[in-house]
């Protein structure tokens, strides 16, 4: 039997996970390159926290580590929140943007999550997975063979070169094995570009405070529920100065709390150079807070020192799958993940989308007779889920982060104008976009053709009323 093997670029869950997922099925050599260190060693100021939906349950139920992922978030069906605003007043409420029929998700940190599935495969692996960290991609070429050659580098440029069966780039949205596919012989480069549409959120620029868990706010509030989400907004209201504090729930109290700061580009945040800039601006941003007992200077100076990240515009690979050569030295190269779709952390969807990316690979390998016929079946049926994938994210709800305050306040009554109309006519007229994109058993192209076409009735509407609009009016003016 022809051995197989599977090399992947990329540590991040969807990597992880499909190192798992290889092993269990029974996979001969699998190989995982991550340039960094650890699991948990990633930009302080860039972690994540995530959402983990239904869709990413799925796998981790197929790969048998579902009961992992309680410990180590927090459950939630709905979504409430505690303001504190800057005169010192808490107000906790629910938030009617969630559908109230989704399945239960879990608040959870990068950090929990990639460690989680590290252990898992520490623990029930075998001893054919090799986690190479500290270690990147530095080539991509095409074997004597015929087939693809990976070579990978250590931090003191040690290399290693790899000839596997399968190439899986889960390596994000500047991935090198999708930039080392553009560059091989005979290959088109436009093969493997990114389709891009800009949306309202993107080029928002984004940096991460981490505050304790817990901690006391002026006035008699406190951020004391680590398993409540919080919302603390600034005084201002001035475009470059206003921004607001979102601390998502933590289910490790002893673990500090990711705080977001999401704003645009010409924001006076991004001008401060030091930590006493910071300071000074949190102070007189927040004065419901004690900002020097909660911000360190070592944590000021860290903000400061890193660069902000920067939201991409929503884009898809034109093409996912690639082979080379034949017989038992083939090899190909599938894109999963950011790697395949990128996009703004608009819907929640980023790390649900890169695991459901392996969850349906796993279906195609299980129920192919053949590494090629289920590859490419694959390619055909996620293809068309990022284009509609990257749409949704564009139309859907770019203007969360209020910093187009008119675009805020049409999607709020665009979305009850669209509740409504479905409470009353649910035939006609589907969910509001944002309830369709938390229901994990609707495709996203099903989620698009929906909205497109409630789209197409409100027009209709629209137009009737305004020609019966006209017709009123001619006819008072002829009477």
């Amino acid at each position: 039997m022809t051995k197989r093997s599977v090399f992947i670029s990329g540590g991040g869950p969807a990597g992880l996970a499909a190192a798992l997922l290889f092993d269990r099925l029974g996979w001969d050599e699998i190989v995982l390159a991550e340039r960094r260190s650890g699991p948990s060693d990633f930009e302080k100021n860039k972690s994540f926290n995530y959402l983990v939906d239904k869709r990413s349950q799925r796998l981790f139920e197929r790969l048998e580590i579902l009961d992992r992922l309680p410990p180590v978030g927090v459950a939630t069906r709905e979504f409430t929140a505690t303001t504190i605003t800057p005169d010192g007043k808490a107000e906790t409420k629910g938030v009617p943007i969630i559908d109230p029929n989704r399945p239960v998700c879990y608040w959870t940190t990068r950090r929990a999550l990639l460690t989680m599935l590290y252990e898992a495969i520490g623990e029930t692996a075998s001893d054919k997975v090799r986690l190479l960290y500290g270690h990147k991609v530095a080539g991509l070429t095409r074997s004597e063979a015929g087939g693809l050659s990976v070579e990978v580098e250590d931090g003191e440029g040690r290399s290693e070169s790899f000839e596997p069966t399968l190439v899986l780039a889960c390596d994000g949205l500047n991935s090198a094995i999708r930039s080392g596919l553009q560059g091989l012989p005979g290959i088109d480069p436009a093969r493997f570009e990114m389709i891009a549409t800009p949306s309202l959120s993107t080029g928002l620029r984004y940096k991460v405070l981490n505050l304790p868990s817990r901690f006391a706010a002026k006035g008699g509030a406190a951020v004391d529920d680590p398993s409540m989400s919080y919302i603390l907004p600034s005084r201002h209201k001035d475009r470059t100065k206003a921004c607001a504090l979102f601390a998502f729930p933590v289910a490790d109290a002893s673990h500090p709390r990711s705080v977001n700061l999401i704003r645009e580009a010409d924001h006076e945040l991004w001008t401060l150079e030091t930590a006493d800039d910071l300071l000074a601006f949190l102070e007189d941003s927040f004065p419901q807070l004690a900002v020097r007992d909660l911000v360190s200077r070592e944590e000021a100076e860290d903000f400061v020192s890193l660069e902000a990240g920067a939201f991409p515009a929503p884009q898809y690979a034109r093409e996912l799958l690639a082979s080379f050569g034949d017989g038992p030295t083939r090899s190909r190269a599938l894109l999963l993940g950011d790697a395949a779709h990128a996009f703004p952390p608009d819907l929640g969807l980023g790390v649900n989308s890169a695991l459901q990316d392996v969850d349906k690979l796993a279906e195609h390998l299980e129920a192919a007779g053949d590494l090629d016929t289920a590859l490419t079946a694959y390619a055909e049926e996620r293809l068309p889920e990022a284009r509609d994938l990257c749409w949704l994210v564009t139309h859907v709800f770019p203007e969360q982060y209020n910093h187009r305050p008119w675009a805020m306040r049409r999607w709020i009554a665009g979305f009850l104008l669209r509740r409504g109309l479905n409470a009353a006519l649910p035939k006609y007229f589907a969910r509001p976009g944002f309830f369709l994109t938390q229901d994990p058993d609707l495709t996203y192209g099903e989620m698009r053709a929906a909205i497109e076409r409630t789209d197409a009735r409100l027009k209709m509407v629209g137009i009737g009323s305004l020609a019966a609009g006209a017709a009123a009016m001619t006819a008072v003016l002829r009477g």
